[in-house]
């Protein structure tokens, strides 16, 4: 899996994508345990998403977004302005 290299691989990745000008969030779990996704939906504003999760985005929000973006441990990845790889 090429996850594998970059990441976690038998965790759930979350895949958020931000609406720049609407602001909605689309969060969409990848995984293994998707079954147990805590987190996925559409969300009208980040205040909106869980705790958990507005923390590892607003640790993200922090890193560039010029290719290529770097994994933070066990929070996630920025893949460009308005996408996010969460883990958890």
């Amino acid at each position: 899996m090429w996850l594998n290299e970059n990441g976690p691989s038998d965790d759930n990745i979350y895949r958020v994508l931000i609406n720049p000008t609407t602001k909605h969030v689309e969060v969409t779990c990848v995984g293994l345990e998707k079954v147990d996704a805590q987190a996925e939906g559409v969300y009208r504003s980040t205040n909106l998403l869980p705790d958990w999760m507005q923390e590892k985005l607003a640790v993200l929000t922090m890193m560039s977004a010029e290719p290529p973006t770097k994994i933070v441990e066990g929070i996630g990845r920025r893949i460009d302005h308005d996408r996010y790889w969460v883990f958890c």
